[in-house]
């Protein structure tokens, strides 16, 4: 432990044993010291705390006395004679709430990574197997070509080392890592962390501080909103109060919720005489009897203090190790005044570990009466730490360290006491403002001759001037001396230029609440968003972010707190059959078999991390950059689709980079490609053309011999035709020789026969 505690101021002996501190004499002495504190007199941290955190919270809701207002109106108190509206203007909530909606409007996500050496060390197994993918990606796909069967990595996966280092950033998750995510998210679901967050964020700005309980119990996992107003800590110099010895809070019951939660812890005598030490206090009456009321007792109606509680110690265990004949060894639990038997077949080791642990109780304030003491049940321990433990308290308090540290509403209460202060102001000078007159010299415009031997009285003289603008007036007096006095004069009414001032006065403290709270124009909706540039509009909204960036932060750190504690308390959930069956029914039967701690599961230790999910401006710059992408046909519509799912901008914009690096890779390769297959289509083509053109003069050669052949026919025909055309000449001829021998034959026979 830190921090020891000093004995010697009341409190009792840190290193008594852990059988002393259990005993009830401790405990009742502990937290009598531990409240007197916190709560000695009426000066003590407690009341001081509890009227300024009232006081304050007046102020965040509009509610805050009007008399300081008064008092300053007039010094000597009496404001019966004035005639103002005493109503508080809400400019302290206007900014309170447009803070609560704007910071609760903000979405985070628990992300759960096992750190524990097993976990690591799967972790990078399976990295280093990935890698060994990208380096055999080539051949796997040479081998996927030659043999038809896929023997490289599946769609998806990492092709570079960048690629595969945001992989492991983005979707890599273990079993127990998912398990334990969805396990969280039921247990804040549960609880109703919507409603809690909203009184987180709102006691961070009112009063700088906020906190809640995290337990384990028969009913599950609870998480629960405390009231800082009444918290009880031990000194603590840091923002998340992690060097606290004990922690405590006051809550008011009545005797009858006492014996519910106390049961048969005392008697009915002690419960009356704890009712009779709040006689007149928290508003009982003013006498107590025993008489009977129904089923109960009168006192039971009466409210008591009690202090919730628990400190932080360390015990010292002892154990035995002893060898045994297989040369292994066992590890039993022993009692403070064990000693090994001097002869023994087997070595024994004594050990002797000190644990952190801590020890919780309720007491009834201002009695000895302390109840539910004892070792705390159910201690939230990091699996891989047993000897360390977590208190059941988140707590933290933003820039805790510095000496007086004011929340962001305590910073607006001056500006907007003297917006107020204005006002009122106001209301009395409107009150007392009058219209424009005029400023009538009589004697210039009485016995003002009308002509017909009358005169106009002033009155008649000044309602013509009203109506016409004309005026009637005497240059001389009864004496005949020059009247020098103007007629009539206006005279100038209204607030005039103190009005003015107390205009500027009053914005000039309305801009230093707006500097303070850092919530704009802009983020309040006082300027329309049509009438502003747009970029003036982001750097408006940046800058209000940023004056809230403590609280925000603080909100992280509780989250992270309660988150860290659930993922405890849900590996010891398998105690509570009744409860570990409701959280099987929501998420599985195998995510809360792989998260609950028992013999056959090694611990696994988880590192809580809050994740803010991206806002409007975030989400807006990510989609400028993606349509930009894609208007320029870098990025792919189903690359762009993955990106806006991912909830880490950071993360997003470094997988958009990536994804356009390699759908331009894609596509050099894509026209590397093309090329080969243009070439090679130019070659098939330029074959092509040669095999026509071989075709076609093959065709040519064998068309000129047809031709040629079909000419030597030809002409063989016809040198046949003319042979037997000529043979038939000739034997025309020789028929007409014959013809002509028959008839000189003829001839000769018939001379012959003549002579």
């Amino acid at each position: 432990m830190e921090n020891k505690l000093n004995y010697a101021t009341g409190y009792p002996n840190p290193m008594a044993t852990k059988e002393e501190k259990e005993k009830m004499e401790f405990g009742v002495q502990y937290f009598k010291k531990m409240y007197a504190d916190w709560n000695g007199d009426n000066n003590s941290l407690l009341n001081i705390r509890s009227q300024r955190y009232d006081r304050t919270r007046k102020y965040s809701r509009g509610l805050q006395s009007v008399n300081k207002y008064k008092n300053l109106i007039n010094s000597s108190g009496d404001t019966s004679y004035l005639n103002l509206d005493w109503t508080v203007i809400p400019i302290i909530p206007k900014f309170v709430d447009v803070m609560v909606g704007s910071l609760t409007n903000q979405d985070y996500q628990v992300l759960c990574n096992a750190i524990d050496p097993v976990s690591t060390q799967k972790r990078k197994d399976d990295m280093m197997d990935m890698a060994v993918d990208i380096m055999t990606k080539d051949f796997s796909e040479k081998l996927t070509a030659a043999s038809g069967i896929p023997m490289g990595p599946s769609a998806g996966v990492p092709e570079t080392e960048e690629e595969l280092e945001l992989y492991m950033q983005l979707n890599y998750k273990q079993a127990t890592e998912i398990a334990m995510e969805e396990g969280i998210e039921l247990a804040f679901t549960l609880n109703n962390w919507t409603e809690i967050s909203r009184r987180i964020i709102r006691d961070l700005i009112d009063i700088n501080i906020s906190a809640t309980k995290t337990f384990l119990d028969a009913n599950g996992i609870g998480i629960r909103y405390v009231d800082p107003k009444y918290l009880v800590t031990s000194h603590s110099t840091s923002p998340d109060f992690k060097d606290l010895l004990h922690v405590g809070e006051i809550r008011q019951i009545t005797i009858q919720e006492l014996k519910r939660i106390a049961g048969n812890q005392f008697t009915e005598e002690e419960y009356y005489e704890m009712a009779r030490n709040y006689i007149s206090k928290n508003g009982n009456p003013t006498s107590l009897t025993t008489s009977l009321l129904g089923n109960h007792f009168e006192y039971e109606k009466f409210t008591v203090d009690i202090l919730d509680g628990e400190f932080k110690s360390v015990d010292i265990m002892h154990y035995e190790k002893k060898e045994n004949k297989y040369g292994g060894s066992t590890v039993n639990k022993k009692n403070k005044n064990y000693k090994p038997p001097k002869k023994s077949k087997y070595k024994r080791h004594q050990i002797k570990p000190q644990i952190e642990t801590w020890y919780s109780g309720k007491w009834v304030i201002g009695t000895d009466y302390l109840f539910d003491y004892g070792l705390k049940e159910n201690m939230l321990r990091p699996k891989n730490n047993l000897a360390r433990t977590l208190g059941s308290y988140t707590i933290y308090s933003p820039d805790h360290s510095i000496i007086d540290t004011k929340s962001m509403v305590e910073r607006m209460i001056p500006f907007a006491d003297q917006i107020q202060l204005i006002h009122l102001k106001m209301q009395q000078l409107i009150a007392k403002t009058r219209p424009k007159g005029m400023a009538i010299e009589v004697g210039s415009i009485e016995g003002v001759s009308k002509g017909d031997g009358g005169t106009f009285t002033p009155l008649e003289v000044q309602d013509i001037y009203e109506q016409t603008g004309n005026l009637y007036y005497r240059l001389m007096d009864d004496s005949g001396d020059p009247l020098h006095a103007r007629p009539i004069q206006e005279l100038q009414g209204g607030a005039g230029q103190y009005l003015q001032e107390l205009m500027a006065s009053y914005n000039y403290n309305l801009e230093r609440i707006r500097d303070v709270s850092g919530i704009n124009e802009v983020r309040d909706g006082s300027a329309p968003s049509n009438e502003a540039l747009v970029g003036v509009q982001k750097l408006a909204l940046l800058a209000s972010n940023n004056a809230t960036r403590a609280i925000n932060h603080a909100y992280i750190n509780i989250m992270d707190g309660v988150a860290s504690r659930t993922a405890l308390a849900l590996q010891d959930l398998v105690k509570y059959k009744g409860a570990y069956k409701g959280y099987i029914h929501a998420i599985g039967e195998t995510n809360m078999k792989v998260v609950n701690i028992n013999k056959d599961i090694s611990p696994v230790e988880m590192g809580i991390k809050i994740q803010a999910l991206p806002d409007e401006i975030e989400t807006e710059l990510l989609e400028q950059n993606i349509q930009q992408s894609l208007a320029q046909k870098e990025l792919r519509l189903e690359d762009a689709i993955m990106i806006r799912n991912i909830k880490n901008v950071k993360l997003a914009n470094q997988m958009l980079v990536l994804r356009r690096k390699r759908y331009m890779k894609d596509q050099q390769e894509l026209a590397a490609q093309q090329s080969q297959i243009n070439a090679e289509a130019q070659q098939q083509a330029a074959q092509v053309a040669a095999q026509v053109a071989a075709q076609a003069e093959q065709v040519k050669v064998e068309g000129e011999i047809q031709v040629k052949q079909l000419e030597y026919q030809l002409k063989e025909q016809f040198a046949q035709a003319e042979h037997a055309r000529q043979l038939a000449v000739i034997d025309k001829q020789g028929e007409i020789k014959m013809e002509h021998i028959q008839e000189a034959e003829d001839d000769s026979d018939l001379v012959r026969v003549k002579k």
